[in-house]
């Protein structure tokens, strides 16, 4: 009998974890106002191949995909928390102008294709032009809240 009360409390537990983590499919018009105005202004020509929202434990999150293979995340409020250009650079805007100044004078051959937002600043993700002699591909710079560069 005991068995089965722990079985049956151990699947309650299971069903209870698998109902607090939601994740669907929206439409474009259904995402934050900011968030659409984010994709917008920094990605006007692509399309929007996937948005979903993922509901955990009562928290909203925003996943979009665009067409040129850019992954997008934002919050709940529309925020932007993660900007992954996995097959081009970063538009111009995103970084804070102390992050820019930071990566053209130490990289000025990196090219910027990733950017995430982290508790006290910001993960960047740099990669160096094809060719270039020692150079090593995909580098990662953590700056913090006001662009400062910290290593």
């Amino acid at each position: 009998m005991r068995k089965l009360f722990l079985f049956i409390t151990a699947i309650a537990a299971s069903l209870a974890v698998l109902q607090s983590c939601e994740e669907r499919t929206i439409k474009f018009e259904k995402l934050p106002a900011q968030a659409q105005a984010f994709i917008q202004q920094y990605f006007p020509t692509s399309d929007v191949i996937l948005a979903e929202m993922e509901k955990d434990d009562g928290k909203k999150e925003y996943k979009v995909k665009l067409g040129n293979g850019t992954e997008l995340d934002f919050n709940a409020d529309g925020e932007w928390t993660s900007v992954d250009c996995e097959f081009s650079i970063l538009p111009d805007g995103i970084l804070l102008p102390a992050m820019s100044e930071y990566i053209s004078t130490n990289f000025p051959e990196g090219k910027v294709y990733k950017i995430e937002k982290e508790l006290g600043g910001y993960e960047v993700g740099i990669t160096m032009t094809a060719g270039a002699a020692g150079a090593t591909p995909d580098i990662e710079l953590i700056f913090d809240t006001a662009g400062n560069f910290i290593r």
